[in-house]
């Protein structure tokens, strides 16, 4: 279901009528700083009607209710599909309690458990399980933006400014929270990963994806420090570009990893 990105009076369905490239290209050119906005009543009911013919069964995974009001429009618009549709599907909202990839490695698992037959009332219980073994943290290259998006006050933006300050975040409870911080980015990208690994027990092994916005250089670094680090002989570690709701909030240069101790490990 696509995310609102609105530009002043221009408004955008991400992954519909703009994809990333044009994102950027008008992120770095337009007068308006980007502005998101929850997905639409209209655009979650479009898509709830359309499984619904196609599957007796729906989970719709979505963004943590911590951060976004996304769960409230999936619950919405379940409310009208089953007064709308004669003989309606069964629709599980399931609040992910994280975002980026940590989301889509989750929904990568339940497609494959619906593959292998199981219903939504027993992959429900095997997410909650895999869910609480991943875990994500990142870093900004520019607090500007959190500041701008109103998760950073003008104060503390100012104090980490002049001194080099670089959060960790990561997400405790469905809610991004400020671990620690530590003097310059490239510092701070590694500290996200050491910060993960540690909540994650300190794995021998692991699957590692790194998520960037625009900064595939810090993204390679942090790769090559891992592989260094742990000399695997196969690494399990990906690179992928950051969408737009979060690169909105968090600016170019955002660096995001997400280590997964669960599930298969990727080829």
């Amino acid at each position: 279901v696509p995310t609102v990105i609105r530009f002043g009076d221009e408004i955008y369905y991400e992954g519909i009528d703009i994809d990333l490239e044009q994102y950027y290209e008008k992120f770095f050119t337009s007068k308006d700083y980007p502005q998101t906005a929850n997905p639409t009543l209209y655009h979650q009911y479009e898509l709830f009607e359309k499984l619904g013919n196609e599957a007796d069964e729906i989970i719709n995974i979505v963004i943590s209710s911590g951060i976004s009001g996304s769960f409230n429009t999936a619950i919405n618009a379940r409310r009208r599909y089953e007064k709308k549709v004669r003989n309606p599907s069964k629709i599980l909202i399931y609040d992910s309690k994280l975002a980026t990839f940590g989301i889509g490695v989750i929904s990568i698992m339940a497609a494959e458990l619906a593959e292998e037959g199981l219903s939504a009332d027993e992959i429900i219980p095997k997410l909650d399980e895999y869910r609480d073994k991943l875990e994500v943290g990142f870093t900004v290259a520019d607090l500007i933006y959190l500041h701008r998006g109103g998760r950073l006050s003008r104060s503390k933006y100012w104090v980490a400014k002049i001194a080099d300050r670089k959060p960790v975040i990561v997400f405790e409870d469905g809610k991004m929270d400020v671990a620690k911080t530590v003097k310059g980015h490239e510092n701070a990208v590694i500290e996200s990963f050491e910060y993960v690994y540690e909540k994650t027990g300190r794995p021998n092994t692991f699957n590692a994806y790194i998520m960037h916005a625009k900064n595939m250089d810090s993204a390679k670094l942090l790769k090559d420090y891992i592989i260094d680090r742990f000399k695997p002989e196969e690494p399990n570690i990906s690179i992928d570009d950051l969408g737009m709701a979060v690169t909105t909030h968090t600016g170019p240069g955002c660096i995001g990893i997400c280590l997964d101790t669960h599930y298969k490990f990727l080829k």
